[in-house]
């Protein structure tokens, strides 16, 4: 799976073409995400993960199952 290389709260944002305006990902409501780095040294691959997080989950809450860390605990 890699090493985490920095974890940070974002807001997921697509360029829309035919508006010629960025639009939150996933549409509906905007919420923020936790985006993460990861490092595989094997392969010196990179991979960008992001994945939305719950209305009340914690910045530097446990990301679950295969979440691979924390969220924003790296500033």
């Amino acid at each position: 799976m890699g090493t985490v290389l920095c974890s940070a709260r974002a807001t997921v944002l697509l360029y829309d073409e035919a508006q010629k305006q960025w639009v939150a990902a996933g549409g509906g409501p905007q919420t923020p995400s936790c985006v993460q780095l990861y490092h595989h040294p094997g392969t010196h691959a990179f991979r960008l993960v992001g994945r939305k997080m719950q209305p009340d989950q914690q910045v530097g809450a446990p990301m679950g199952a295969g979440g691979g860390g924390t969220c924003g605990g790296r500033g």
